[in-house]
């Protein structure tokens, strides 16, 4: 429906990015130059289509705003045509009636981490501004308010019951203008009944989000107006702060003389708005149960699931398995949580002693990516899904799910950080390079040696890089099991081989923390005292930290584990809620191809490990120093 699609963008982007406010006006003819002469006294940085993208996300607070004229409007129609779709305006008039368009946003105040904090949630404050304005080829003011009409119907309101300031229509001008207060609109969604399966959905943010939730303040208004054959819509919210600066100053340089933000509180519209929006999301989320029932099943500790890590020796896996357990027991399941000392053998009689014992579900982090298929067979004949942690399990029909980070792109990350230090697009010289693969058992270990090496391989074959040793397959650069002192034994031979007359190391690849230590422990043993090389890692464990503080680590890639736990306690309790769970991507492991759930690596080094790690409170000062 295309008021479901308009109220949907309106009230997605105000509950739950909170980040926009802004105004109308109702007598002013609203024109592209007017529009963005008010962009330009915002002091707002301007970016046109054809070329450039918008800025991040990030750069928010200081505003930018955007201008298409009609070439860069006719390349990109198609996007236009997306664009209209989404906010239902398509059954109104298409791209190839636009002749311009200009988007606008400014904020202060803004910071998205705030917005993803359940603890500051309540309190932060925001002031701003939002708009889009197009300039069409034609008069369509009155199937625009046909199309508002409907709009109103599709939530059950009445035009007639809509005072003059929220609804005007004349010959070549109308709007529909809309104003709630933040708290009553927050009521309306937490004393509806299916505000209880959307938190259900969002339960990691755990009971603090309510609290935070209830906390807000302000006001939101949005308008859509028409006058000619100028269309402007207006986005407004402004939450927990008595400023309404950028409102203000927005509506005073665009010339309008009506404010949305004046027009008194419509209650009745506000609950319909939340009903039809509430439901329509219920939908998406928990497609197919009535939105009524709870997602969430109440198993009173009989549901199982089974939880096998490879060892308790790597921080990781012992963070990540206690993690699990409490999550998944905090939802009110039952756990069985097994480390299996990183012996193969030990884990196959763990998960088959998980499978006599009644488990529902399996997540499973295998030590050895094929050594698991004939238990995986028990588990498939007692209909028990398997979710492989991590680390994609091989050659197994029997894996239902794969939650893991884009493995490839962390290689390419490492590889890339070696790059850009290096500065090897900028020299002329050449630099020496060595290599660390990860453990052959293990099917991340290939992905991330592919993605380092799919960035390396030009420099090397250039010779811009040179691997002095000359290793440079996964064979010959593989550590089995990740074990650090494997990792310095064959860093101290290939120092001692290749680099005893003196000559510089000026990178190691490394694919993990644990190898990497290795690395650093061999330099230090063979006392290497000329320039220390670009050393590469992942997973930020507490020693390489130390390391890369005393200079001896350049980055490790950080893969924050809190986002892979809350996504497989996510969807392990949509698996057992008995949801149709689908993915848009897959691994194949050579059986099927198996749905895959991602989360994003981030890079750390010297410069960002505090805003990272221990701002988050993912370590503490006393942790590392």
């Amino acid at each position: 429906m295309k008021g479901t699609k308009t109220i949907a963008l309106l009230l997605s982007a105000t509950m739950l990015a909170g980040i926009f406010t802004g105004c109308a006006g109702k007598t002013t003819k609203i024109t592209t130059d007017k529009f963005i002469n008010a962009c330009e006294k915002l002091d707002l940085k301007g970016f046109e289509v054809d070329g450039k993208k918008a800025p991040d996300i990030d750069d928010l607070e200081e505003g930018f705003y955007l201008y298409a004229d009609t070439d860069a409007i006719e390349e990109a129609e198609d996007s236009i045509d997306d664009f209209l779709d989404e906010i239902g305006l398509d059954d109104v008039f298409e791209a190839e009636n636009v002749k311009s368009f200009a988007f606008a946003a400014k904020c202060d105040g803004f910071d998205l981490n705030d917005l993803l904090d359940r603890d500051v949630l309540g309190s932060t404050e925001l002031d701003g501004a939002a708009a889009f304005q197009m300039t069409l080829d034609g008069n369509y003011a009155e199937d625009f308010m046909a199309y508002l009409e409907d709009l109103l119907d599709e939530c059950g309101i009445s035009t007639d019951d809509l005072s003059d300031k929220e609804y005007f229509v004349s010959k070549n001008e109308g709007y529909l203008r809309y104003h709630v207060e933040i708290d009553k609109l927050v009521e309306q969604v937490v004393d509806n009944d299916v505000y209880d399966d959307i938190y259900d959905y969002l339960y990691y943010f755990t009971d603090g989000l309510i609290d935070s939730v209830e906390d807000f303040s302000g006001d939101a208004a949005f308008s859509f107006e028409i006058n000619g054959s100028n269309i402007f819509f207006i986005l407004g919210l402004n939450v927990n702060t008595d400023e309404t600066s950028v409102l203000n100053d927005f509506v005073k340089a665009f010339g309008a003389t009506c404010n949305p933000m004046d027009v008194p509180v419509n209650e009745d519209i506000s609950e319909n708005l939340i009903d039809d929006y509430l439901d329509d999301l219920a939908d998406q989320i928990a497609p197919g149960p009535d939105p009524a029932t709870p997602t969430t099943p109440d198993n009173s500790g009989a549901t199982k699931v089974g939880i096998s890590m490879p060892t308790k020796d790597l921080q990781r896996w012992y963070q990540d398995g206690d993690n699990l357990k409490k999550g998944l027991e905090s939802m009110g399941y039952a756990v069985d949580l097994q480390y299996a000392a990183n012996d193969i053998s030990n884990q196959i009689a763990q998960i088959e002693g998980m499978i006599n014992s009644g488990c529902d579900l399996l997540i499973i982090a295998c030590i050895e990516s094929s050594s698991l298929n004939d238990v995986l067979e028990d588990a498939k004949a007692n209909n028990i899904p398997v979710i492989a942690y991590d680390r994609l399990i091989m050659n197994s029909d029997a894996v239902s799910y794969y939650v893991t980070f884009d493995n490839y792109q962390v290689g390419r990350l490492q590889a890339q950080y070696i790059v850009d230090t290096l500065q090897l697009d900028n020299s002329s010289g050449s630099y020496n390079i060595e290599l660390m693969a990860g453990d052959p058992s293990d099917i991340a270990a290939a992905f991330f040696y592919t993605g380092a090496m799919d960035v390396l391989m030009p420099y090397i074959e250039s010779g811009k890089l040179v691997v002095v040793s000359g290793q440079t397959s996964f064979d010959e650069c593989a550590i089995d099991h990740w074990k650090t002192e494997t990792a310095m034994a064959r860093a101290e031979n290939i120092i001692s081989s290749y680099y005893s007359d003196g000559r510089n190391i000026d990178a190691w690849l490394c694919p993990n923390d644990s190898t990497a230590l290795g690395v650093i422990q061999a330099l230090d043993a063979r006392n290497y005292s000329v320039y220390w090389p670009v050393v590469t890692g992942q997973d930020c464990d507490i020693a390489n930290i130390r390391c890369m503080i005393e200079g001896k680590q350049t980055m490790s890639v950080f893969k924050e584990t809190k986002l892979l736990v809350d996504e497989t306690v996510f969807w392990a309790d949509k698996i057992l809620g008995g949801f149709d769970v689908t993915t848009d991507s897959s691994y194949n492991n050579n059986a099927k191809n198996v749905p895959t759930f991602f989360c994003t690596p981030i890079v750390v080094d010297i410069n960002n490990y505090r805003t990272v790690l221990i701002d988050p409170g993912y370590y503490t000062e006393d942790d590392i120093f």
